[in-house]
């Protein structure tokens, strides 16, 4: 019965780690993918909203997406990624709500320049 009760706590000690450690992978690779994509300054962290459990009658935490904030040029830029998704989003430029997905720093810059927006 003991070594039971130790493979289930070691078992789901691994699985906790595991999902911490792909929470993690996937803000680094957020970094990498725009840091590759020409953008400087990037910081990358996963967005959390509060959801109300009924079975435990309290509010708990779910991971939504992943979010960065990064410089293209002289614009700052927030940017979403999904969870388990490669593609990202750019969502404001500049304080503007722009909509493009996986541009380079130089092909927004381009892109904005288009809608009068200057970097």
């Amino acid at each position: 019965m003991r070594a039971t009760r130790i493979i289930v706590a070691a078992t789901t000690m691994l699985l906790l780690g595991a999902g911490l450690a792909g929470c993690s992978s996937q803000v680094d690779d957020l970094e990498k993918q725009l840091t590759k994509a020409g953008y400087t300054n990037v910081n990358a962290e996963a967005d959390y909203d509060q959801v109300y459990d009924k079975k435990k009658k309290k509010n708990v935490k779910k991971l939504d997406d992943y979010e960065a904030d990064a410089k293209a040029g002289n614009c700052a830029v927030e940017i979403e990624q999904d969870s388990g998704d490669n593609d990202y989003v750019i969502e404001t430029a500049n304080g503007k709500d722009v909509n493009f997905t996986n541009l380079t720093a130089t092909a927004l810059i381009a892109e904005l320049a288009k809608q009068g927006i200057t970097c």
